[in-house]
Parts: structure tokens; C-alpha cells; sequence
């Protein structure tokens, strides 16, 4: 079973502990490129909160010969323009890739509309404003595990409606031992078979090893301005949102 990992980097800010550097510090935080390198990969998935990070992590992969498929993690809700709480009760999460040259321009126009005429708290886009951008050629849909429509709607009470008319998105999942993933994994497996969309396996990575959990956490925390007594942070609960998770969940399957 193959799993994609599924890399966050320092761009997402607050979100992830690794770098982009090409070459990173002695002693200093670990980078994407540096992981990538060491365990042989030949692409890398990059998924961040914003395109800040697009133009190190291919001048850095670049020179290790080694593919960059980047993708923004962003807010859609139902009508960008509305800027109130009940937008907010509309808004989940989803991945929005570049294919190609035509694809990152792309990305950067729906990027910069929801930065700019968007923002309310985040930066957030519509799908109407994502079909005006959209080519299947040069982008790629993804719903993400966590935080999704069926996330939103099923444990926090939205009312998120996806509007998938102009492409056939893909959705990922993920396994990192929090109480409620088997009920969401369901969940996706039973909309992806109801609709006929691909279903991918996926692992989210902030962090290289399960040991740097705390200073991730401790990261995290500083960013929320909250304790590790009381870090008041969700899915907080699990230590495997790293790299070693991946390599662990690979070689279970070589294994089986």
C-alpha cells in the first residue's frame, strides 16, 4: 500500500518545525530537502498554507535533482465576499496542486484573490472564484483528511457544501492514531465509493521524528500562546505526524 507523505514546511507558519533549507545548519532544524535526500525520494510533496515557500523548496530540491509537486492548503467557503460568522459556519480546507508552469500561475491567481479580496481572519476563496482559474491540465483538486467538508460537517456542525462540477477531486487519507480517525476514515471511504473518487493514502509530516514531538509541540504552543500544561490545540493528541510515522507505515506494508 503506498503512502504519500505529505510534507508541511516553516512557510505554514506555526504549523511545521522543518525548513527548506538546501543546506541547513549544524545542529540547527531539519529540512525538507535534507529528508528527502538522505531517504532517496524522487519527488516531494509540499503542501503549505501559503505559495511563500514555493521558490526555495524548488531552488533546493532542484539541486538534489529532486521533483517539487506543490500544493496550497486553503479556505473555501461558500461566497468570499461575505465576511461575517455564518461565512465562517460555510468554510473547510482543501489542496489545491500545480501540475506545471500554467498551474503555479494559476495557483497564484486564486491564491491572490483569497488573500486580498477574500481575507477575513484567513485568506479564503469560493468555488466560483477557483472554477474562473481552473484547467485540469495544469491543476489538481485534493481534499484533505483532516479539516475537510466531511470533517467540518460531521464534528463541528457546518454546513460546507462542495461544488465538484468542474473536476474530479481526490481525497486523502490518513491514520495517526487520533480517537476519531477510523469514524472519518469511514466517512471518506464512503463518499469517495458513493461519487467515484480516487482515494489516496497519505501521511502528514511537520516534524522528522516522533522524538521531536515535544519541541514541535513546544513550537506550537509558543505560536497559540498557550502551555504544554494546557496547549489548547487540536489533534494534539498523537506524535505521529512525522517522517518516521511514514518510513514506519512503509516498511508494515513491506512487511504484510
Amino acid at each position: 500500500m503506498d503512502i504519500i507523505p505529505l510534507f508541511k514546511s516553516h512557510y505554514s507558519l506555526g504549523r511545521s518545525i522543518l525548513t527548506l533549507a538546501s543546506e541547513p545548519e549544524p545542529n540547527g532544524p531539519d529540512s525538507i530537502p535534507q529528508i528527502a535526500q538522505e531517504n532517496s525520494l524522487k519527488e516531494v510533496y509540499l503542501v503549505d498554507d501559503s505559495m511563500g515557500g514555493f521558490l526555495e523548496a524548488y531552488s533546493s530540491l532542484a539541486k538534489f535533482k529532486i521533483k517539487l509537486i506543490f500544493g496550497v492548503r486553503i479556505t473555501v467557503c461558500q461566497d468570499l465576499h461575505k465576511k461575517n460568522e455564518a461565512s465562517i459556519q460555510t468554510s473547510c480546507k482543501y489542496i489545491i496542486f500545480c501540475k506545471n508552469k500554467n498551474g503555479y500561475k494559476r495557483l497564484i491567481k486564486i491564491y491572490s484573490q483569497a488573500a486580498i479580496e477574500g481575507f477575513y481572519y484567513e485568506s479564503r476563496t469560493d468555488f466560483e472564484s477557483i472554477k474562473n482559474n481552473w484547467s485540469d491540465k495544469d491543476l489538481l483538486l485534493a481534499v484533505p483528511f483532516y479539516d475537510s467538508f466531511i470533517f467540518q460537517n460531521n464534528f463541528s456542525s457546518r454546513g460546507c457544501v462542495p461544488d465538484f462540477s468542474f473536476c474530479k477531486p481526490v481525497l486523502f487519507v490518513e491514520n495517526n492514531n487520533l480517537p476519531y480517525d477510523h469514524i472519518l476514515k469511514d466517512l471518506v471511504e464512503d463518499y469517495a465509493s458513493a461519487s467515484k473518487y480516487e482515494k489516496v493514502n497519505t501521511q502528514s509530516v511537520f516534524y522528522k521524528n516522533k522524538e521531536d514531538f515535544k519541541a514541535y509541540l513546544t513550537f506550537r504552543c509558543i505560536n497559540n500562546r498557550s502551555t504544554l500544561e494546557k496547549p489548547q490545540l487540536n489533534n494534539m493528541s498523537s506524535d505521529t505526524f512525522c517522517f518516521e510515522n511514514w518510513t514506519n507505515q512503509g516498511q508494515e506494508a513491506v512487511n504484510k
